[in-house]
């Protein structure tokens, strides 16, 4: 039986009625013509793009969050189709019932801890929420500039634009707060996330208890959401301004990719997918690639080894070097000025105010913050995936590229809580197979209950972290995260300060607030009130890092500068303070205005700068951060010299 065309609508068949008389006409037309005329519609084009590209700037930034959300959902399926051959995802039901409702569950928890906190954000949890702005705003001021100031982030920048590129659709229909910016990334950033690492889950199923019922799979990735929805060190981050764990996206594409795949041939839609998610997940944050780097070597290591068992390791050797020489040579080029500035700059001395220790301290860290309870359940899954031979390889590769990646991260800093997600992989593993485990038990009363202390176990250590007065305990069993339920009562206080800013300075002057105390710095102040996005650029200020920031030379540009009584405070901002407070070489040049009563006691007094730096000044300042200066001269004496020199 043949099979009958689609009928066309009618708009489309006059279309291509057009379309194919322009044809024949152009054709009928002698050669010098017909590269006139395309000559003039690639013009047309041209000019088209140009104006576009000029005027319509808000409109480039939703075509490439299509581009880039398009990708990633493609990405995705390319995984699934390699993970699980031949299998239609919208025939697993419990699989796509659970991950919805998870989802839902998860972007609610996110909102409604978001939502309930009532504080003003500073520091990290501001960084991605200001480049979203500053996204945008470069783009509605052209679309050239936008373009430009995008490629130049990706290209050299620490802290890139390219998750902020995922959240640009609804963040630019809602209102553009903090709050709604988190919502946002949890909807387009969590949700390809939760996805992909469920789909890590199911492929776990597959291995471990491939004839599991309906009923129990839907236990078991309910288990699963709940693992990674209520997980404590996932949460902090996520609601604090800090959308890294959509790496992890990108790191479970490469994990299934990889999963069943041993070099013995070329496949490449399969190595396609897994250059794309390489190349995204080194552009999510720097601290991914000792996670690339660990895992490619961990992983080319066993499959090396593997082939020398089948004795096919001179063919599996060329393939590895075939794929893997121009996939590095292609990412070194695209991204050298990445590259130039990582190894230019010795982030070990840059991050030594946040270095705690080395890696048994950083074990110990984790301890805490997960709680033994979690990392015994965590080592129970580890356990049974080594004693199955199907598993053994894959979950040796993932637990020793977290290992190494730890260790090859702490030689210069600590791990945070967002930069702990590093150890995701290992830990999400164990947890989905002691909860496949539990599934997979013969008697069903043993399945009911298993299953009832594990997801008991999951909501008590999620609430606990909670923190809620007289409902939570402090024991090493339970994650030592706190989700921070603040609600501030200091607003009006800190508006007063905002206010002062907005009243007293025209929006090209600036004001310096040298706190860093009590809940209080500079940031918080300058992003406290959304109803004035000025403030974000009027307001200046420095932490006390010392190789970070070095000499603050708004204290020098500035027509306020605002300091406290703490003058024993360490870093910057308690020499600040001290140089203001009492009679220095430098106080000389101020004038008192007024002060604000903040919480806890905190006075905030303000000055003006009546008259700029003087050679005593500066030497004063010299002195002053003398020990820093011997360590890093280009930030505090080469920049005063410069500043005095810009005077002269």
């Amino acid at each position: 039986m043949g099979v009958t065309a689609m009928p066309k609508l009618p708009f489309l068949q006059k279309l291509c009625r057009a379309q194919q008389a322009a044809r024949r006409a152009l054709a009928a037309q002698s050669a010098p013509v017909r590269w006139l005329v395309r000559g003039v519609l690639l013009l047309a084009a041209i000019l088209a793009g140009g104006a576009v590209t000029a005027y319509g700037g808000l409109l480039l930034v939703l075509l490439l969050w299509a581009l880039c959300t398009g990708t990633l959902w493609v990405l995705l399926g390319t995984a699934w189709k390699a993970a699980f051959p031949g299998e239609d995802w919208k025939q697993d039901h419990a699989f796509r019932r659970c991950l919805l409702a998870g989802a839902l569950a998860g972007v609610a928890v996110i909102a409604g801890l978001v939502f309930y906190r009532q504080t003003v954000y500073g520091e990290d949890a501001i960084n991605y929420y200001a480049k979203q702005n500053l996204l945008f705003n470069s783009f509605a001021t052209s679309g050239f500039y936008g373009v430009s100031n995008l490629a130049e982030n990706l290209l050299t920048a620490d802290y890139k634009m390219f998750m902020n590129l995922f959240v640009s659709l609804p963040y630019l229909l809602l209102p553009r707060t903090i709050n709604m910016f988190m919502v946002s990334y949890a909807l387009t950033c969590f949700v390809p996330m939760w996805t992909a690492l469920l789909m890590v889950a199911r492929k776990l199923l597959h291995v471990l208890a491939p004839g599991l019922s309906g009923a129990r799979k839907g236990v078991y990735y309910c288990l699963c959401m709940g693992i990674m929805v209520l997980w404590p060190m996932f949460l902090w981050p996520a609601t604090h301004g800090m959308p890294d764990a959509f790496g992890l996206t990108f790191a479970a594409v490469i994990l299934l990719l990889c999963a069943d795949y041993r070099f013995d041939k070329l496949e490449w839609p399969r190595l396609e997918a897994l250059f794309a998610a390489t190349f995204a997940l080194i552009l999510t944050r720097r601290w991914y690639m000792f996670w690339v780097v660990a895992f490619y070597l961990c992983y080319a290591l066993a499959v090396l080894a593997g082939a020398a068992r089948r004795g096919a390791f001179r063919r599996v050797l060329g393939n590895l070097l075939r794929f893997g020489l121009p996939s590095v040579a292609v990412i070194l080029v695209v991204l050298l000025p990445t590259f130039h500035t990582i190894l230019s700059t010795d982030y070990a001395d840059i991050y030594g105010a946040y270095y705690g220790g080395g890696f048994l301290v950083n074990c110990l860290d984790q301890l805490k913050t997960q709680g033994a309870l979690w990392l015994l359940v965590c080592l129970a899954g580890l356990a049974v995936l080594l004693r199955c031979r199907a598993t053994r390889v894959s979950a040796l590769v993932t637990v020793l590229t977290s290992l190494l990646a730890m260790v090859l991260f702490t030689r210069t800093q600590s791990l945070g809580d967002h930069q702990s997600l590093i150890l995701a992989p290992a830990y999400l593993l164990g947890l989905f197979a002691a909860a496949a485990g539990v599934c997979a038990l013969k008697r069903k009363a043993a399945v009911g209950c298993g299953t009832a202390v594990l997801a008991a176990f999951f909501v008590v250590n999620g609430v606990n972290a909670l923190r809620l007065p007289g409902a939570n305990v402090s024991t090493m069993l339970l994650s030592g995260e706190s989700l921070d339920l603040t609600r501030r009562t200091d607003l009006d206080a800190m508006a007063a300060v905002t206010d002062f800013v907005l009243d007293n300075c025209a929006q090209d002057e600036t004001v310096y607030i040298n706190i860093d105390t009590d809940g209080y710095s500079g940031s918080t102040f300058a992003y406290s009130d959304p109803a004035h996005p000025q403030l974000q650029s009027m307001i200046l200020w420095e932490n006390s890092v010392p190789s970070t920031h070095g000499f603050p030379t708004g204290i020098w540009t500035s027509r306020y500068v605002m300091v406290t009584d703490k003058l024993d405070e360490g870093g910057l901002v308690g020499a600040v303070n001290v140089a203001l407070r009492t009679s220095t070489p430098s106080s000389a040049h101020y004038t008192y205005v007024t002060e604000f009563a903040l919480q806890n006691g905190v006075v905030l007094y303000c000055y003006e700068r009546t008259s700029p730096p003087d050679e005593a000044e500066a030497e004063y300042y010299k002195q002053v951060f003398a020990e820093y200066d011997a360590r890093w001269p280009e930030l505090f004496s080469q920049r005063i010299d410069e500043y005095m020199a810009g005077l002269a």
